[in-house]
């Protein structure tokens, strides 16, 4: 498991979203916990692509090869902050 590199961990999102890191796995899975769901069964957890993609309403798709059809494989076990 490694993170794609268009993750945006940047603090655009501070103002909506907690950054949030799961620390059970053997690379940290950092994910974006909305602050308010927009409507009932919204996505609460979430990530957001730098890559123009936007809001990916899931944690791990972004961190499974083949999950997501632009996942590109970061060099480094974080992703950059667009």
């Amino acid at each position: 498991m490694k993170p794609c590199k268009h993750l945006d961990h940047s603090d655009t999102y501070l103002e909506t979203c907690e950054l949030k890191t799961l620390t059970e796995f053997e690379v940290p899975v950092k994910y974006w916990k909305r602050r308010h769901v927009p409507y009932e069964d919204a996505p609460e957890n979430v990530q957001f692509c730098g890559q123009g993609r936007g809001r990916i309403n899931g944690i791990f798709n972004c961190y499974n090869p083949g999950e997501m059809h632009c996942y590109q494989a970061s060099e480094r076990d974080e992703p950059d902050s667009h």
